[in-house]
């Protein structure tokens, strides 16, 4: 019911049926641009696979190509400057620890993987 809630949505009841392992609990209060787990993916990509669409045709002309972005941090006066490089380094840290939750996923899940198997011989 919970899930329910939080997603604001109707989830399948397949996963909720005596006897059936859980779905882990998905927060609500993911952040944007962090870690996302494949299963808060696979529920997104369930809700929102139109508006996706027309999000990335419109981000089709916005793009910098190298070379503008360049010449525009030269052009930038000092303080916003380095303002732009402590954004530009905490984006660069926040990619790092998304990574790393990445990597602990699929740590745990071969893991997971490989104790299924001496389980079952």
């Amino acid at each position: 019911l919970f899930d329910c809630v939080n997603q604001r949505t109707i989830l399948p009841v397949d996963d909720y049926l005596p006897g059936a392992i859980l779905p882990p609990h998905l927060s609500p209060f993911v952040k944007e641009g962090g870690y996302v787990p494949p299963e808060q993916v696979e529920l997104l990509s369930r809700d929102k696979a139109d508006k996706e669409e027309e999000v990335f045709e419109e981000k089709k002309g916005e793009e910098m190509t190298a070379e503008d972005k360049r010449l525009a941090v030269m052009a930038m006066p000092k303080k916003r400057k380095a303002l732009y490089n402590k954004m530009i380094h905490s984006n660069k840290q926040k990619a790092k620890e998304v990574n790393k939750l990445k990597r602990k996923r699929e740590e745990i899940e071969t893991s997971r993987a490989a104790k299924k198997k001496t389980a079952a011989k």
